[in-house]
């Protein structure tokens, strides 16, 4: 998909709902931008924080035996590297 896009006298620009859509973005999301060497933007998607979940679960079951430590540790290594630098 590509689209035009104006940026405003504030250095703004507006997304589209298609392009939100498409990146399935919704408003109060984040996105990175990453310039490239090319001068080229590439917009991605940007991982939601635990603090953006506060609130929005449900009470969270430890299994027993395991620590948030743990948990917390166990989630990092399955991230791959790449992921890892992402955020």
């Amino acid at each position: 998909m590509i689209t035009l896009l104006t940026i405003t006298h504030k250095g703004q620009v507006t997304l589209s709902k298609k392009i939100l859509g498409a990146l399935d973005l919704a408003p109060g999301d984040k996105i990175m931008v990453r310039v490239t060497d090319n001068k080229e933007a590439i917009l991605e998607p940007a991982g939601r924080g635990i603090l953006d979940l506060v609130g929005k679960l449900g009470k969270i079951r430890i299994p027993k035996g395991k620590t948030v430590d743990g948990l917390i540790h166990e989630a990092r290594e399955a991230l791959t590297d790449e992921e890892i630098r992402r955020y």
